[in-house]
């Protein structure tokens, strides 16, 4: 036994050597990640069955990219959607990156003075996501997985969609330049509004403003 020992030894050293020159695991960054692959495609804001709004997301080399298919206008007080007026209009990215499990796509608004409109969505199951739009104070939007190239609609003259209990005769959409809400159950807003920059390191929402462009 005692004589078998050297050879023993010298057996285990080739897997031992073998064992330390193999690379530990690296952490796969997002794009490989599930999460990463299963946001890429098409997402629509559904509202009483018909599609408000489609984000088309596509990952790049080092972020993300994609488009923001929207009604030519609307009103919102960031429940309910109203006074929408087609044809159908799509912007593209002008910039997008990953943030931790969030895409974050920025669409510049080309009118003088006017704060660009940046969205942030992750994945929350496998057809379905969430949306958050930066600096609006707003809650999130639940997304979900639509064909490419869905169309947006069906709409209805007159009508607004949302939630029914935000809904009241009352308070019909507003026309004109955007003004802050005293309550998120307020009167449709339309137009943009001034927005604090948006979070550098987490999907933090600012003081609450509406959207309508």
């Amino acid at each position: 036994m005692i004589r078998r020992l050297p050879f023993l030894l010298l057996a285990l050293l080739p897997v031992t050597a073998a064992a330390q020159a193999q690379p530990q695991a690296q952490v796969p960054p997002l794009g490989q990640t599930l999460s990463g692959r299963f946001l890429e495609g098409s997402w629509g804001l559904r509202l009483d069955g018909s599609v408000v709004m489609r984000f088309d997301l596509a990952r790049t080399a080092d972020g993300w990219t994609g488009g923001w298919v929207k009604p030519t206008s609307f009103a919102s007080d960031g429940q309910r959607f109203g006074s929408i007026k087609m044809p159908a209009v799509e912007r593209r990215a002008d910039t997008g990156r990953s943030i931790g499990e969030w895409a974050e796509i920025t669409f510049n608004d080309p009118r003088p003075g006017e704060e660009p409109d940046q969205f942030r969505i992750r994945l929350i199951a496998p057809d379905r996501a969430e949306m958050i739009y930066v600096g609006t104070g707003l809650p999130p939007f639940p997304l979900e997985r639509v064909g490419e190239g869905a169309l947006l609609g069906p709409f209805e003259e007159g009508k607004v969609y949302g939630p029914r209990a935000a809904r009241s005769a009352a308070t019909p959409p507003i026309q004109g330049p955007a003004q802050r809400p005293t309550t998120p159950q307020g009167p449709l807003v339309q137009g943009s509004a001034t927005r604090p920059p948006p979070p550098e390191d987490a999907p933090v929402q600012g003081p609450p403003a509406m959207i309508g462009r």
